[in-house]
């Protein structure tokens, strides 16, 4: 149900290459209605892009007297339009490549669900799974919901410039929103199988050493379809790789411009929080409230980015590793077994799982935890910058 809200989102916001029916994607004539709508809605997006910097930010709301708060409300909103038309582009100018990832993500997706059963792992993973669909779909829409009730608060005589001031916000924002959280529910789908894959090679393990104990020999019928079970996980494993670097390397550009996004942003809402903290603008409990949802919303959201781009690459590719060395001690199994384990571990070797950004860093935790750090450092120098303006008006 929630990947069906998901899906409901992705169309309604142009995000989808194509509408589905029946697991397959339309295409030919049924697709000309929806390519139409997307035209539109772009066309839309194209037409509120003047309303994002009206002049009465800057000579009649609070930020009219700092020029800090003037350069970050411009940078948040030149990469929001940025990251939004990243994913403008990508719509139309990799349709083809986004039908081909979907058929195959589709694909892969009913195999390994032929893994799943009724057992007692598989319904703690599927319970695991929608808590944090659940988390995405709720911080998804609480940030346009806290940052919609932000704008409204902004006072303006001009009301006309008011409204299509939010209007150009809101619809820029909701695109934003929906474009990360689409590309984090596709990367946390992939997570999901490989869970599934995980759970599968784990039940191996616990039959053949339960055969271990128990007997002398392992019988023709079970040595062949342990052999045949593992390299069924084994290539399902491998395609599950391929298609985390596949998404990746789609959404490598549009993941960039979010990031970049998501620092700006983060530098802005810390540096109001400060000038609210020293109350340098001034504000009412309500706002306080609202600023203090925005800042748990975006929070929120990037920690759920950090934990499911983590997942999919460095823990996916611990925990295989820590499976594969449970087999090790197994001697009753065939040689052809061994083998087939020993390319699985170097395929794990080889082919590591690690996601760089546009090739210029990697992006795991560690990363995270350092980019949090440079908000700070950045925040510091806006403050030092202000604190200079001030003393230079008192003089």
């Amino acid at each position: 149900m929630l990947l069906k809200f998901m899906y409901i989102y992705g169309i309604v916001c142009g995000l989808m290459p194509a509408p589905l029916k029946k697991g397959q994607f339309l295409l030919g004539y049924k697709l000309r209605w929806y390519l139409i709508y997307t035209a539109c809605l772009h066309g839309g997006l194209l037409t509120v892009l003047p309303f994002t910097f009206p002049h009465y930010m800057y000579d009649d709301s609070y930020m009219s007297s700092n020029p800090v708060l003037k350069w970050t409300f411009n940078l948040t909103n030149i990469t929001r339009i940025m990251a939004m038309f990243s994913g403008v582009l990508l719509m139309w100018f990799r349709r083809k490549r986004l039908l081909d990832l979907g058929e195959n993500l589709l694909l892969h997706c009913l195999k390994c669900e032929k893994l799943d059963n009724h057992s007692k792992k598989y319904s703690t993973l599927r319970k695991r799974v929608r808590n944090v669909l659940f988390q995405m779909l709720l911080v998804a829409n609480l940030s346009i919901l806290v940052g919609a009730l932000i704008l409204f608060r902004i006072d303006s005589v001009q009301k006309i410039s008011k409204t299509a001031m939010i209007v150009a916000h809101i619809t820029q924002f909701i695109y934003v929103v929906f474009m990360m959280t689409g590309i984090c529910v596709i990367l946390f789908v992939l997570h999901w199988q490989s869970e599934r894959l995980q759970i599968a090679l784990k039940d191996l393990c616990s039959f053949l050493n339960y055969e271990e104990r128990n007997s002398l020999t392992l019988s023709e019928n079970k040595a062949d379809r342990s052999l045949g079970k593992l390299a069924k996980l084994f290539q399902l494993c491998a395609e599950n790789q391929r298609l985390v670097r596949e998404v990746f390397r789609t959404f490598d550009l549009p993941i960039a411009l979010l990031l970049l996004k998501m620092f700006v942003t983060n530098v802005n809402l810390v540096y109001h929080g400060v000038q609210f903290g020293n109350e340098s603008i001034e504000t009412s409990s309500y706002t306080r409230i609202l600023g203090q949802w925005v800042v748990i919303s975006h929070y929120w959201s990037a920690v759920l980015l950090m934990n499911v781009v983590d997942d999919v690459t460095r823990r996916s590719d611990l925990k295989m590793g820590d499976l594969l060395r449970e087999f090790s001690h197994l001697e009753l199994v065939k040689r052809d077994f061994h083998l087939q384990l020993e390319l699985f571990s170097d395929h794990l070797r080889c082919h590591p799982s690690t996601y760089k950004v546009c090739g210029l860093f990697i992006f795991d935790k560690q990363t995270s935890l350092a980019y949090f750090f440079y908000v700070l450092v950045q925040v510091l120098v806006l403050i030092q910058f202000d604190l200079k303006n001030k003393v230079e008006e008192r003089n």
